[in-house]
């Protein structure tokens, strides 16, 4: 009689916790730990780059942010004398370097090459800090 108690106790056991399981391992099927810097480009045109630490089918976060800031203030501006990369975090409102995104506002996501202009940018200024 005891074992068959501890038996139905540890089959209940398991039911509980393999939803939540099973949720776990779907959420990293789905959204597999991406590796470098990434643009994430917005609904209302602000881009921004960095790590994206985590995500699930409602929201997108980032770590280490950066964003292009014109020196001219012009929109159409696309050279880089004219652009400079901010880190996150020296607004006067003084964010801390996470940011969650609701993906309803996310517009699409680019991997960065390694070698690409922003991504020196970013080591650059890492390597300042």
């Amino acid at each position: 009689m005891k074992a068959l108690v501890v038996g139905a106790f540890v089959l209940l056991c398991v039911l509980a916790v393999a939803p939540l399981l099973s949720h776990a391992l779907l959420q990293l099927a789905l959204y597999p730990a991406r590796q470098g810097f990434y643009a994430v480009f917005l609904t209302n045109g602000q881009v921004y780059f960095g790590a994206v630490s985590k995500e699930d089918e409602n929201h997108v976060v980032m770590n280490d942010i950066y964003y292009v800031q014109l020196k001219n203030g012009s929109a159409t501006s696309a050279t880089t004398n004219d652009a400079s990369l901010i880190k996150l975090g020296n607004e006067f409102h003084s964010p801390e370097d996470m940011m969650e995104i609701n993906r309803s506002q996310i517009l699409f996501i680019e991997k960065l090459k390694a070698d690409g202009n922003v991504a020196k940018a970013i080591d650059a200024a890492k390597q300042k800090s």
